[in-house]
């Protein structure tokens, strides 16, 4: 009776309590529950609302369970480690810098999860409001967290290209890039690589670019350095395809003042060697689609000039650089051309003598390099060319030498002049009319030239000397040659009229002989040269000699 008076009594002492109990832990204090650990702090309220005392007994008893493990809290109060306003779970040191701290190594956070359509009806969310979409769609998938911005739901992951790649992307929608007006920057090791800025031109190696791709590399390079490299390989194929290394379009109107249009910009020097082009197995066009030679130019074509200043007398071995277009200046007399340094196979070279002297174009001569010496007209004899004149020549490296393709002079009355002479004696011992080696002058079709000249003979025995004058296939000729032998009345003349036809024996006996020359030669449809021939009149093993520094002199009459 006792014992059953104690159990009653304690049950009555719990069940006569209010309606509520309201358990507050002090200030600075926790306690532990049965299952982990509930750490409040700072005057946390856990409250348990109760039946009404009356229960029936068989529910009392588990009130009075309830009560136990209240009680049992009640007695595991303790004192924590510091005072502040977080709460932890599974941890009884939550990190002061958090509201709550979860800490787990076998279990995880799980956030409320729900479809797009459950999601876009929760009334009123709050910036910051955190859920997982079930059924994410587009550049969100798979599913993935939301949070509210503010204004939108907004996937975590979604609004971001990913390392490995997206999916369910719309061109146009998605992008990479700004919405504002920012320049895009790419950076590596924190170095920009590149720019593309908001008025939408690519710089690579600048932050200024001022085109729709500009490239630019400053600084000194290591010696591996490659600059901008567009490589195009292609293998073969059997099928019908074009390859292109780079297409270049400029079509359209243009209405500005100045407008210009550069297909191809190439300024490329200050290296030990500069290219600005290099075509290798095929043809290069210009101005057609269709060239029929390595270099087909549908056009026009013209040469920027360097000037070269020449002194009195010979010059050397001269240096012209690349230049293909030279003007010549300097001289205040007479002067002289030996030879032209850099000759490369197939260059072509145009001197223009822009001064109002003599300029005297030396064949083979010994004062310059062998390799740089000049072939004349027909091979050899000087050209001697007043002012303002233009000699074209050409580099045979199979020779190693300049060969001169043509030579002019041209002043304001319209003439040309002419010149060429004998730089060494010739000998012959033939009666077979030859031509002389340095004595010949270029003309053109349908052109008029006044052909004079000056010849020193030579004649050491009984040997004698015939002469003949040819000229260019249907033309006509008039030249006369006279001589004063001293041993002869003075003066004696041939003429000639015809191509090739010889004076026959001049029959001159003295040793040294001035022969001169005079006449017209007028050319039809073909072009040619005016050449002097000559050989002995009677066979003799004495030869006949022409003297150097005779001459022929051209002047086109027009």
């Amino acid at each position: 009776m006792e014992s059953r008076y104690r159990e009653m009594s304690f049950f009555r002492f719990f069940f006569r309590l209010p309606k509520a109990v309201v358990v507050v832990v002090p200030i600075g204090f926790s306690f532990c529950a049965m299952h982990g650990q509930l750490m409040v702090h700072q005057g946390a309220t856990i409250s348990t609302k109760l039946n009404r005392w009356r229960t029936p007994i068989a529910k009392r008893r588990k009130f009075f369970l309830a009560y136990s493990v209240i009680a049992c809290v009640l007695l595991s109060v303790r004192v924590p480690v510091a005072h502040s306003q977080n709460v932890g779970i599974g941890t009884a040191t939550p990190n002061n810098s958090a509201l709550l701290e979860i800490l787990s190594t076998s279990q995880g956070f799980l956030a409320p999860r729900m479809t797009q359509a459950q999601r876009n009806l929760i009334p009123a969310p709050a910036t910051g409001d955190l859920v997982y979409c079930t059924d994410s769609t587009g550049i969100a998938t798979p599913e993935t967290f939301y949070y509210y911005n503010g204004i939108a739901w907004v996937p975590i992951m979604g609004t971001g290209w990913l390392l490995a790649g997206n999916a369910g992307t719309i061109a146009g929608t998605n992008f990479f890039g700004t919405t504002d007006s920012v320049d895009l920057v790419a950076k590596t090791n924190s170095v920009e690589g590149w720019r593309l800025t908001a008025q939408g031109n690519l710089g690579i190696g600048t932050s200024t670019p001022t085109s729709i791709l500009q490239t630019v590399a400053s600084g000194a390079q290591t010696s591996s350095y490659i600059g901008n490299l567009l490589t195009t390989t292609a293998t073969t194929s059997t099928a019908s395809i074009n390859k292109y290394g780079t297409e270049i379009l400029s079509t359209g109107g243009w209405s500005g003042t100045s407008d210009t249009n550069f297909g191809l910009l190439v300024n490329a020097t200050g290296g030990t060697t500069n290219l600005s082009g290099i075509f290798q197995g095929g043809d290069v066009a210009i101005n057609t689609t269709a060239p029929v030679t390595y270099v087909d130019d549908n056009g026009d074509m013209a040469l920027n000039y360097s000037s070269y200043t020449a002194s009195n007398g010979a010059n050397n071995d001269i240096s012209v650089g690349r230049w293909s277009f030279v003007r010549i200046t300097g001289p205040t007399a007479s002067y002289s051309i030996t030879g032209v340094a850099g000759g490369v196979d197939g260059k072509t070279l145009i001197l223009f003598n822009s001064t109002s002297q003599q300029i005297t174009i030396s064949n083979e001569d010994t004062g310059s390099t062998a390799a740089d010496r000049i072939w004349t007209l027909n091979s050899t004899g000087d050209i001697v060319i007043d002012g303002k004149a233009a000699i074209e020549m050409i580099y045979s490296a199979a020779d190693s030498r300049w060969i001169v393709l043509s030579a002019s002079t041209v002043s304001t009355s319209g003439t040309g002049l002419l010149f060429a002479k004998k730089p060494t004696d010739q000998s012959l011992t033939t009666t077979t009319l030859t031509n002389d080696n340095d004595l010949h002058l270029a003309i053109s079709a349908n052109d008029s030239m006044v052909v004079e000249g000056y010849i020193h003979y030579h004649n050491t025995g009984s040997s004698s000397l015939q002469m003949a004058v040819t000229v260019p296939t249907g033309a006509t000729m008039d030249i006369v040659i006279y001589t004063d032998d001293v041993v002869l009345p003075p003066p004696e003349t041939w003429t000639l009229t015809s191509s090739g036809t010889s004076t026959g024996d001049m029959a001159m006996n003295a040793v040294d002989i001035v022969i001169h020359y005079y006449g017209v030669v007028i050319t039809g449809s073909n072009s040619g040269k005016i050449q002097i021939q000559w050989a002995q009149a009677k066979s003799s093993s004495t030869p006949v000699t022409f003297k150097a520094k005779s001459y022929i002199r051209g002047t086109l009459i027009r």
